[in-house]
């Protein structure tokens, strides 16, 4: 795989995860079944690369662990907002 496709997928695997972060905070259901093995594809893909393309894209993969960060957040906030059963 070339450089210019790891970035593609990086571009778009953050926009995935934003959208996500977006659904939970209007209060809708996300599926995040299969997330964390094509986040792991990804940086494997980047790894493969020749060792300055992987630097290239290295900046790209800090951008989907910031959108995962606040992925994670938005879930926790709304754990603990959600109402309990009764």
């Amino acid at each position: 795989m070339r450089a210019v496709e790891v970035f593609s997928q990086i571009v778009d695997m953050t926009r995935e995860i934003d959208e996500a972060r977006a659904r939970v905070h209007r209060g809708q259901a996300v599926d995040l079944a299969g997330l964390d093995v094509r986040v792991r594809d990804l940086c494997l893909s980047a790894t493969e690369l020749p060792k300055a393309e992987g630097v290239a894209c290295a900046g790209a993969l800090d951008g989907v662990a910031f959108a995962l960060d606040r992925l994670a957040a938005a879930l926790r906030l709304a754990d603990r907002t959600a109402p309990s059963a009764p």
